[in-house]
C-alpha cells in the first residue's frame, strides 16, 4: 500500500516535532480512549467498529442506532456527544454534513479547552487530473463535497502550528472495493488497509494531518 502523509501548513509540508513528543501526552493514555464512529453499520464501518471494540469503547452513530446525520438535530446531538470522546472518526458521508461535522466539533472542543483527535475519510481523487476524473466517470456532487472537506480539514489542521490544539487527520483513499466493468483488475483499497490506517494515526506521536493512501 502506498502511503503519503504529511503535516500541511496551507498546502506547504511542514515537519512538527517538538510539541508531538508523545502521543499519551497530547491525549492520555490510548488504551482508555472513548470512540465516537459514524457510519459504523456500513460494511466499512462494521469492520472498523469491530476492530476497535478489542480495545477501547466505541460508540457508533448510524440511521440503526436512531441518529439520521441529514437532520440538524441529530447532527447536533453527535456534536454533543463528541464533547466526551478522545478521538471522533468521521466516516458517514452524508453531503456537507461530513465538513460541518468537523466545523462543529473543532468549535465545541474549543470552547471546553478540550484536547482530541478527528480521523476524517476523503477521497484522493480530489487531487486528480480532470481527464482521469472523466474516464473514470467519479460522481461530480461526492467530489464537490470530498473537496470542500479537503478545505475544512486543511485550515483546522493549522489553527496554532506551534502550540497546542486539537489534532484533524484527513485520509484520502484512492479506490476502495473492488471494481466492475472496465476498471475490474485495478488496484483497490480494502478494508485491512483502512484498519491499519486509522490504528497508525492513533498510536502515532506526530501529528499527521493528512494520508494518501492507495494500492498499486
Amino acid at each position: 500500500m502506498f502511503i503519503n502523509g504529511l503535516a500541511e501548513n496551507h498546502g506547504t509540508p511542514v515537519l512538527i516535532a517538538d510539541w508531538f513528543q508523545s502521543t499519551l501526552l497530547m491525549f492520555g493514555d490510548k488504551m482508555d480512549y472513548k470512540i465516537l464512529l459514524t457510519g459504523h453499520t456500513s460494511p466499512m464501518g462494521k469492520e472498523l467498529y469491530a476492530h476497535l471494540s478489542k480495545e477501547y469503547e466505541v460508540i457508533g452513530v448510524s440511521r440503526e442506532s436512531g441518529y439520521d446525520l441529514t437532520k440538524q438535530e441529530d447532527v447536533e446531538k453527535v456534536v454533543d456527544m463528541a464533547l466526551d470522546a478522545d478521538l471522533f472518526i468521521n466516516l458517514a458521508h452524508v453531503g456537507s454534513t461530513h465538513s460541518q461535522l468537523l466545523i462543529l466539533i473543532n468549535n465545541k472542543w474549543n470552547k471546553e479547552s478540550r484536547l482530541g483527535l478527528v480521523i476524517s475519510f476523503g477521497s484522493l481523487a480530489t487531487k486528480l487530473d480532470n481527464d482521469i476524473l472523466r474516464a473514470v466517470n467519479i460522481d461530480r456532487q461526492y467530489l464537490a463535497d470530498k473537496h470542500k472537506l479537503d478545505a475544512v480539514n486543511n485550515s483546522l489542521a493549522n489553527q496554532k502550528p506551534f502550540g497546542e490544539q486539537c489534532q484533524f487527520t484527513l485520509v484520502r483513499v484512492l479506490n476502495y472495493g473492488e471494481k466492475t466493468g472496465s476498471r475490474e483488475g485495478e488496484p483497490t483499497c480494502n478494508v485491512d488497509d483502512i484498519i491499519r490506517t486509522v490504528d497508525y494515526i492513533i498510536n502515532e506521536p506526530m501529528y499527521v494531518g493528512v494520508l494518501d493512501i492507495r494500492r498499486f
